[in-house]
């Protein structure tokens, strides 16, 4: 089965031990099984209180990030290569089974043309040293495609697949998200079985970045899809009732996308659990 999660966003924009426990404890009550961590800034994560936390509740905990901007891809490989590096070994002491996101570039950072083929070259070449040291530790890379406003890089799951066959190495995956997909994608279920066996990780985002279920996204598609490759992956709502100043431009969220958080929880959860369960991913 599938594990159901939620991104912090929901409730804090810095993972602090004081937001940890809020969030955690949220968490445990909602009935979920992970919470997604972003690492934006990795050294300042709390490692054991997290870990202690995380086991007091019963949830589970994975990591993201976006590269920053001095160690963007593919300008500066180096300092990519080390960032992601020290990330993973943050995200190996906190338990997480990856380090998924935009791990191959910037949120936001367009070069107003499209992608070259040299481009993609560096980022394979950064990339490979990076999933092997990942590897080490026990722990997959993930790459999440996103709309064509945020990068232009990598838009769709094919072209994700495709850079992992540059790449080479088998602890590398697909992240798909619901709300990227949902702009540059011609369907989900299409799309997600295209992706197939790349795809270990979801964010279930409404068209809006809101409340599941309120919006225009197929989710009967989405599931169908994911029950078709056999996921088993996790599916973390994401949306961004709170957002880290890091990211905040370049996602571009200027309005309340939801009346609360509770109200992300209550409702969307309850949709998006009850929908899975119709398609057999999740337990009824």
């Amino acid at each position: 089965m599938a594990r159901l999660g939620a991104h912090t966003f929901i409730w804090a924009a810095e993972w602090t031990t004081e937001a940890a426990e809020r969030i955690l404890a949220t968490a445990a009550a909602a009935r979920l099984d992970v919470v997604e961590i972003p690492l934006l800034r990795p050294d300042e994560i709390d490692v054991a209180a997290t870990v202690a936390l995380a086991a007091r509740h019963g949830v589970a905990v994975t990591c993201s990030l976006g590269l920053p901007q001095h160690a963007t891809l593919p300008d500066h490989p180096a300092e990519a290569e080390a960032f992601l590096k020290n990330a993973l070994e943050v995200a190996a002491r906190l338990d997480s089974p990856c380090l998924t996101g935009v791990t191959y570039s910037t949120i936001g950072k367009l070069t107003g043309a499209p992608p070259t083929d040299a481009e993609y070259a560096t980022i394979a070449r950064a990339l490979k040293p990076v999933a092997r040291h990942a590897a080490s530790l026990g722990l997959e890379l993930g790459l999440e495609p996103c709309n064509r406003y945020e990068t232009h890089l990598l838009n769709q799951g094919r072209q994700a697949v495709e850079l992992i066959e540059r790449i080479g190495e088998d602890n590398v995956f697909v992240h798909l998200d619901t709300y990227h997909m949902n702009i540059e994608e011609k369907g989900f279920a299409p799309a997600i079985e295209a992706v197939g066996r790349h795809c270990r990780y979801v964010h279930l985002s409404e068209s809006d970045r809101g409340v599941p279920g309120t919006g225009t996204v197929d989710w009967d598609g989405v599931f169908a899809g994911l029950a078709a490759i056999g996921y088993a992956g996790d599916m973390v709502l994401e949306s961004f009732m709170v957002m880290h100043p890091d990211i905040a431009r370049a996602l571009a969220v200027w309005r309340p996308v939801a009346r609360s958080s509770e109200e992300l929880v209550e409702d969307g959860f309850g949709f998006l659990r009850a929908r899975a369960a119709a398609h057999g991913l999740l337990a009824g």
